[in-house]
């Protein structure tokens, strides 16, 4: 039937390919979002927060147009170990915890 529709209106054929290209190249772009990228989590057992896990030199971008920046990056330490301090306390909890002590001070309410 819609090639019958096509044969007897030839001007709507490149129409009904650029839909059906955009139709079929939006699924597949769905599809590899939900595949390759690692800030999308389906499952909810296992690792929670699986962007932390991603290497220095692992593009995870769908285009990137500086493919040198990604190669340069192979063998570069952990930038999260210079989060660690020596005694295996978290720089992430001193900040914390310094933000409680300035609020229990109050400081940033002026007086004037």
């Amino acid at each position: 039937m819609p090639a019958r529709f096509v044969a007897q209106n030839p001007a709507l054929a490149p129409l009904f390919a650029a839909v059906g290209f955009a139709i079929v190249g939006s699924g597949w772009f769905a599809f590899n979002i939900l595949k390759n990228d690692p800030t999308v989590v389906l499952k909810k057992e296992g690792e929670q927060d699986p962007w932390n896990q991603v290497r220095q030199d692992r593009n995870t971008k769908f285009y990137s147009p500086n493919a040198s920046f990604w190669q340069d990056r192979v063998g570069l330490p952990d930038p999260r170990a210079a989060f660690l301090s020596v005694d295996g306390s978290s720089a992430a909890q001193k900040a914390k915890d310094k933000v409680k002590e300035i609020k229990a001070r109050g400081v940033g309410n002026r007086e004037h």
